[in-house]
């Protein structure tokens, strides 16, 4: 799988959020913003609205502006939903694995 897949994204997103969760913390501007540091915003846009919509995310609202659609982002954090689907989910397993994998072969990913 890519990096830039929908399912690595996500997968790394709702990482990401659960473990600031359990930290009693939440995600930094620099961290929200390494995850898409390569990905066009419409992209990106796409990813976080269907993850809020799909009740995994909270914390991201369309909006609509004179240029079309948009997003604000505040305080996103990982939801129950998000939690389970991380954990239970046979895609997210599937990409936690690749993960593992690239990390044994390339350091640093």
């Amino acid at each position: 799988m890519a990096k830039d897949d929908y399912f690595v994204i996500m997968y790394q997103l709702l990482k990401i959020l659960y473990d600031k969760l359990k930290q009693g913390k939440s995600i930094t501007d620099d961290e929200f913003n390494m995850l898409s540091d390569k990905l066009n915003e419409t992209y990106w846009h796409y990813i976080l609205i269907n993850m809020a919509n799909e009740g995994f995310i909270s914390g991201v609202q369309s909006i609509s502006t004179l240029n079309g659609e948009d997003i604000k982002t505040h305080n996103v954090k990982i939801t129950p939903a998000g939690i389970e689907y991380l954990f239970s989910n046979s895609m997210m397993e599937r990409v936690k694995n690749t993960l593992k994998d690239i990390k044994g072969i390339i350091p640093g990913i």
